[in-house]
């Protein structure tokens, strides 16, 4: 006798995973509509800010962040500040102890070592593995040594969402090579740092992918690699819309459902065959 099942295999199956899906402004906009833009020119801020952001949705963090900010408005201030009332601030945000605790040993490290061009630090395995491995522990480097490090590595709780951001936003004004990350006042010559940067963020991928785009590249998150973007990418690419993170890179959606992340046929893929 066929023995009866107690289970739907339908139960068993692996459902599949929702594909990361974020806005993507139309390339003419003046900003992708990131934290770390508005947030620039005030680098302190802005590693406060990937601290909030870490493991935390934006919607939830930003209101959380302002509010610390109106609190502690100076470096000195939050250097200061007593470590429950920060944790009971940001208590909704979780991970709150060793937040606050990440927030106050910054602020007090910026007051008596702040970032300056004339040394970095190791991150160790950052980007690739086995970067600053060459370098010793709390030596620094000058800036004409080429070996991989960074301005900010000798910070507390920074991680590489941390040091991508800044990389990214606040470097380029830091060495004084621009006014700000977009190379505004620097010599033609110039190649801003965020054209070296391989985000493993994905708004930060995101928003190196707009940024290519809008000088009319198509461009990869997994190698760096890029060619000149098709006709109908661009086309996609300055009406904007709606993108999902594929393996190698973001697709955007001329045609998006109310779910935002239709791949249906009116679908554009960026790199699909780029290696």
């Amino acid at each position: 006798m066929a023995k009866l099942r107690t289970k739907s295999p339908y139960f068993t199956q692996k459902r599949r995973k929702p594909a990361s899906c974020l806005p993507f402004p139309p390339v003419s906009a003046p900003s992708f509509g990131l934290i770390q833009e508005k947030l620039a020119h005030d680098p302190f801020r802005l590693l406060i800010a990937t601290i909030f952001l870490n493991r935390t949705r934006a919607e939830v963090a930003i209101p959380v962040l302002y509010s610390v900010f109106d609190r502690y408005p100076t470096v000195s201030a939050l250097a200061e500040a007593n470590i429950d009332d920060v944790v009971a601030m940001i208590r909704c945000l979780g991970f709150q102890n060793a937040r606050a605790k990440k927030c106050i040993s910054l602020a007090k490290l910026w007051i008596t070592d702040p970032p300056v061009t004339e040394k970095r630090y190791r991150r160790l395995h950052y980007p690739n593995k086995g970067d600053g491995l060459d370098i010793k522990a709390k030596e620094w480097i000058d800036a004409e040594d080429t070996r991989v490090a960074w301005e900010i590595a000798h910070l507390p709780g920074l991680g590489a969402y941390a040091i991508d951001s800044w990389r990214i936003f606040c470097r380029d004004e830091l060495r004084g090579l621009a006014s700000d990350w977009k190379g505004t006042d620097a010599p033609d010559v110039f190649v801003p740092e965020w054209k070296s940067v391989l985000p493993q963020d994905k708004e930060l991928r995101a928003y190196v992918t707009w940024m290519w785009l809008k000088e009319g590249w198509d461009w990869s998150y997994e190698t760096g690699n890029k060619r000149l973007a098709s006709a109908k990418l661009l086309r996609a690419a300055r009406k904007g819309g709606v993108a999902h993170e594929t393996r190698r890179s973001w697709a955007l959606e001329t045609s998006p459902t109310k779910a935002g992340c239709a791949t249906g046929k009116a679908s554009i893929r960026t790199n699909e065959q780029l290696g």
